[in-house]
């Protein structure tokens, strides 16, 4: 099932558009909880863990897409 998931058409479209949501959510939500502080954005691309957000909102947005298109498949599979 995993590489029909992976495999169906427009499966990367939705990570993709799903990462880069969430990634932005994340930094919002990060910045708010920081007070809106303008030294954010300059501590975070100083970070060594600059890399994780951008690979928590792929882990996000594959995990999401993931289940998306398996409910989807899964209810195709039953109609038939």
């Amino acid at each position: 099932m995993f590489k029909r998931i992976v495999t169906h058409n427009g499966f990367w479209k939705s990570v993709l558009f799903l990462s880069i949501m969430y990634l932005l959510i994340l930094l919002v939500v990060q910045w708010f909880i920081t007070g809106f502080s303008s030294d954010f954005i300059t501590r975070l691309l100083n970070s060594q863990k600059v890399w994780m957000v951008p690979i928590a909102g792929f882990v996000a947005g594959f995990m999401v897409s993931y289940g998306k298109f398996w409910a989807r498949l899964k209810r195709q599979d039953q109609r038939k």
